[in-house]
């Protein structure tokens, strides 16, 4: 706080000795009859600023790469890390990690162990180890840290709501800097790394989540296609076969010189014309629900299936061009999926609806996402008559709103600009996917 008349300044309660790893500062008004300490060094504010800045579009590793550059900017170190715990495995793996020999970065992460972070893990509160009475023993030290002349570290649990998921620690040469403003930054920007990592998990076991259940809803879609397959299409077959049988009685019997009724030939034709159709939606039908491979192939790979299922059932053309960033580091299998089944959907309505044979297929992968753009030149609806119910259909676009609830699973957009005449439009957005970071995927720093 700053006094009436003097420099900033920071109170502090007396601590006693053994208590300095439990210590939390009060940042309450300041006493009338507490010593004050002394002025705060500019350098020291400057550094709990630098722990607190808010950049909401930064991801979890950018954001915790610039947070540990603030905790080692502050405790006066030359390099650090964030580990995050893994509970499931018992291990550690790295978020960030700065200015470390390589001997201690190659020995980062792996099971937990009764070292730096090991310790802080396992008490919950921070942990300063070094030289001298600086810190606690040298031992605790990772592997190569001690070797590369970085002999004094500070390793503070990043936790949520008293659950340590992680720790931020960092080391020098020298021992680490201890002023109070200092060491309340660091402790800032480590409840700072807690909020990310369990961002990280939430967003995680999201992804997860949805991946099962996107998963499972293709099996289940591939089990209906099977009986479906087995059920009404048989029985369809059935019938077709039992009237071209019953045609043939009929041309006996005319043969024979029985006079048929003048209607009966014309109403077998549109009985079999009928039963014909639905056989052969049926069968396009069980092409829309059979399973396709998703794992381990590009994301133009499958959205080809679809397009060459489309053009080999309407012998329509379908124009394919995918642009930007083609790693695909941000797709995931639900990306996929959800991308594959709508571009299903929107052929499917640009030939049943719109009579297109003609249709264009844009996919663009971003930084922030990937978008899907279907373009058709067909006969186009007003977009207003989707929501009208129609007699005996209380979801009278029941594939729309389907392709929409996918793209909002994912936390994407969904759009759909078409006039009468004009053809229409579908465009979906789905955002990056950033899945976490991985020891052996970390950039060097």
């Amino acid at each position: 706080m700053r006094g009436l008349d003097g420099p900033l300044v920071y109170w502090a309660p007396e601590v006693q000795e053994g208590e300095a790893r439990n210590i939390g500062f009060d940042m309450s008004a300041h006493p009338s009859d507490a010593p004050l300490t002394r002025a705060y060094d500019p350098a020291a504010v400057e550094a709990l600023i630098a722990v607190t800045p808010v950049e909401p579009a930064e991801d979890v590793e950018t954001r915790a790469d610039r947070l540990l550059a603030g905790v080692i900017e502050a405790l006066g170190a030359r390099g650090g890390a964030v580990e995050a715990l893994d509970e499931r495995a018992a291990r550690l793996h790295i978020v960030a990690s700065r200015g470390l020999p390589p001997a201690a970065a190659d020995g980062l992460g792996g099971p937990i162990a009764d070292g730096l972070a090991g310790r802080a893990l396992a008490e919950g509160y921070e942990v300063e180890v070094g030289e001298g009475d600086s810190g606690g023993d040298v031992e605790l030290l990772p592997a190569g840290l001690a070797d590369g002349g970085l002999r004094h570290a500070l390793a503070l649990p990043a936790r949520v709501r008293e659950r340590v998921l992680g720790v931020v620690w960092a080391a020098g040469p020298e021992p680490l800097l201890d002023d109070p403003v200092r060491r309340h930054a660091a402790r800032v920007a480590a409840e700072a790394v807690g909020a990310l990592l369990e961002q990280s998990r939430l967003y995680e076991n999201l992804e997860r989540a949805m991946a099962q259940i996107l998963e499972s809803d293709e099996r289940l879609l591939g089990r209906i296609g099977l009986d479906i397959h087995d059920g009404p299409t048989q029985a369809l077959s059935v019938a077709l076969l039992e009237v071209q049988l019953l045609e043939a009685d009929l041309d006996d019997a005319e043969r024979s010189g029985v006079n048929l009724p003048p209607k009966l030939r014309p109403g077998l034709a549109r009985v079999y014309e009928t039963l014909g159709g639905a056989l052969t939606e049926m069968r396009e039908l069980i092409g829309h629900l059979r399973p396709t491979q998703f794992e381990d192939r590009l994301l133009a790979d499958i959205l080809d299936d679809a397009i060459r299922a489309w053009e080999v059932r309407t012998e329509g053309h379908v124009a394919l061009s995918v642009s930007g960033d083609t790693s695909e580091e941000g797709l995931s299998i639900s990306h996929k999926i959800t991308l594959y089944r709508i571009l299903q959907e929107s052929l499917a309505n640009a030939y049943r609806h719109g009579g297109a044979t003609e249709v264009d297929v844009a996919v663009t992968m971003g930084p922030a996402g990937t978008t899907l753009e279907v373009r058709d030149g067909g006969a186009g609806f007003d977009p207003s008559k989707v929501r009208e119910p129609r007699p005996g259909m209380p979801n009278p676009r029941f594939g729309v709103y389907g392709m929409r609830d996918r793209a909002h699973l994912l936390g994407g957009s969904f759009e759909i600009r078409s006039r009468p005449g004009d053809g229409a439009a579908v465009r979906v957005f789905l955002p990056r996917w950033h899945p976490p970071a991985r020891a052996d995927e970390l950039p060097a720093t």
